[in-house]
């Protein structure tokens, strides 16, 4: 039996009605209110029975208070049909009055709703709530008698209980829409995201939506609510009926209410299904903005990641102290308010506290500057001892090895020497030439490093450049075999550079995709203008895997074939790449693939 409920319960047309009914039960409370606001109707009369005890009849005992004291105060006698109440109002030359007689007992005989005011004290009636009335106003060297007559009472009594027999089964309705309504939405709530048989939580397309939005679906209800009995403050009518616009109203009302109202359980049960799913944080805004918020506070006040460096430390924790010490200040300027002549003091405080972390920070911040200037210093000494070094020891043994190869040459002239003695001597020439290429490369790389290169700036045409250089290097092109395709515009292109360097750059360059080619490809060399930028690009496939990087194989003595069965000394594109930033212009390697492309640019010198 409970199985077949519970499949029931979970059947969608089910889901529907209970939606269906939810919604209409909760338009009817709101239509009913609305009915109240709009006749006009007492509320208190629910909770109390008489209208002598109401709040009602205790704002109509102040207002005769208030009105019978402007009449002495005017000096002015009000027509009997004017006010519906007896009223005496004296002092020691006047007396105003619409009673038949002047006397205190006259008034008295109405005990329930008397009020008086002698000598400065105040009677009121056992039946008036004597906590709304309000004391008279001016001097005390006056009396004052009010009292409603039985007839007064008696139709404000018929009207108070004609309110009450009205309010009540409408109060009493809409109490019972909203605990239906309830009920119904604690059954959708339950039900929300099951279907009959399976354990699954479903979810719709608006439970993909961040919780702070959905929640977004409450305002409009929030708002209706709130505005709702401004609007009709305007729109309420005497007696129990309705005219023709109120009705009209009523309807609009009940379209909007219909509205808003399927807007919000929408928006309920998807809050109800990220709860089950516990989503509702998880799929939030929050979630991601919290973490963020966290982790920059604890960055913020965290200091270990500084136990390393001093100074750093000690300027963490100042600033630490500093956030401290403003927080408390607000607080302080916000207490400061309720007293405004201590606003001076947070100014004062905040002053001091600005001068001491300025001034700290500032001594902090010079002995920074002494480290890092001793730190650069030692660091330039160290480089420039490594270049001597470099240049001395290449310089060192350039003598020895010209030795060597002067030797090597004359041995080589010799006539009586065996095939096998001659193939030892072409193997030392060729060695000994190629350490002689290397140690001129290692002295000049080393210069050009340590900016000691005397350079002859001068207005060159890179376009004959690149041509004087390839018909140069003619033979060991076609001794390698490759085949180089130009691209270069027909007018000349002008940069301002050392054009010896320059040679060298577009040299080794080219000497390296001769190197490092693979067989049966072509080499391509490109130049040209691009906006207020002068390019060279050489691109070339490479004949080996290229399992480096762009800045590994720009490395000194990095060489792209790890084999090293070619006769590169790996200094190559290093030396190009200092001397092309030495003449003023950028250097820049791409690998792509089995594609390896060197790109030089410059600024136009036109």
């Amino acid at each position: 039996m409970d199985t077949k409920l519970k499949s029931i319960s979970r059947k969608k047309w089910v889901k529907c009605i209970a939606f269906a009914l939810a919604t209409v039960f909760i338009t009817l409370a709101f239509m009913q209110l609305v009915y109240i606001k709009y006749i006009n109707v007492d509320l208190e009369s629910i909770i109390v029975r008489e209208y002598r005890e109401s709040k009602s009849f205790a704002y109509e005992v102040n207002k005769a208070i208030s009105t019978t004291y402007k009449i002495l105060e005017s000096n002015t006698i009000v027509e009997p049909g004017e006010i519906n109440y007896f009223y005496l109002i004296k002092d020691d030359e006047r007396i105003f009055s619409n009673a038949p007689i002047y006397y205190r007992n006259f008034f008295e005989r109405y005990k329930d709703t008397f009020f008086s005011y002698e000598n400065g004290m105040s009677t009121i009636g056992k039946r008036i709530n004597s906590d709304l009335i309000e004391n008279p106003h001016g001097e005390n060297d006056y009396t004052m008698y009010i009292a409603f007559p039985d007839t007064f009472m008696e139709e404000h009594q018929r009207l108070w209980n004609q309110a009450r027999n009205i309010s009540i089964p409408i109060i009493l309705s809409v109490i019972l829409c909203l605990v239906l309504s309830l009920l119904l939405l604690i059954y959708l709530g339950l039900v929300s995201g099951r279907k009959i048989g399976e354990a699954e939580l479903y979810t719709s397309w608006m439970d993909n939506l961040y919780t702070e939005i959905i929640l977004c679906g409450f305002i409009p209800m929030i708002i209706w609510i709130l505005t709702l009995s401004k609007v009709l403050y305007y729109d309420t009518s005497v007696g129990y009926g309705l005219s023709d616009r109120q009705i009209f109203n009523m309807c609009l009302i009940g379209i909007v209410t219909v509205v808003i109202t399927i807007i919000s359980i929408l928006a309920f049960l998807s809050i109800v299904r990220k709860v089950k799913g516990r989503n509702f944080y998880m799929h939030s805004i929050m979630s991601k903005i919290v973490p963020i918020i966290t982790a920059y506070i604890k960055n913020l006040f965290d200091g270990n990641k500084f136990k390393n460096y001093p100074l750093t430390k000690r300027l963490h924790k100042r600033q630490v102290t500093f956030i401290i010490l403003s927080a408390i200040l607000v607080l302080f300027m916000l207490l400061c308010t309720l007293v405004p002549y201590l606003m001076i003091l947070p100014i004062i405080i905040e002053a001091i506290i600005i001068y001491w972390y300025v001034k700290y920070n500032n001594e902090t911040f010079d002995e920074i500057n002494e480290g890092f200037n001793e730190s650069i210093k030692e660091q330039m000494k160290a480089e420039r001892m490594k270049i001597n070094l470099i240049t001395n020891v290449s310089h060192d043994l350039k003598t020895p090895l010209t030795s060597i190869i002067s030797y090597v040459d004359l041995l080589s002239k010799e006539e009586d020497l065996s095939e096998a003695a001659r193939d030892y001597v072409r193997i030392l020439t060729e060695k000994s030439n190629r350490l002689k290429n290397i140690l001129g490369d290692i002295f000049e790389l080393a210069k050009s490093t340590s900016g000691d290169v005397n350079l002859e700036m001068e207005m060159l045409d890179l376009k004959k450049l690149i041509e004087q250089t390839l018909g140069d290097m003619q033979d060991d092109i076609e001794k390698s075999g490759f085949q180089i395709i130009t691209k270069l515009p027909k007018d000349p292109i002008y940069i301002v550079s050392d054009g010896k360097r320059l040679y060298r750059v577009f040299q080794n360059i080219i000497d390296n995709a001769l190197k490092y080619s693979l067989q049966g490809t072509r080499i391509f060399i490109e130049a040209g203008k691009k906006r207020e930028d002068i390019f060279v690009i050489l691109k070339n496939i490479a004949g080996y895997e290229m399992n480096f990087t762009a800045e590994e194989i720009l490395q000194r003595f990095n060489r792209g074939d790890k084999s090293r069965n070619t006769d590169g000394s790996g200094l190559g594109l290093s030396i190009a790449e200092s001397f092309t930033k030495v003449c003023g212009g950028d250097f820049k390697v791409d690998i792509d693939g089995d594609m390896f492309k060197v790109i030089i640019s410059f600024k136009n010198a036109n």
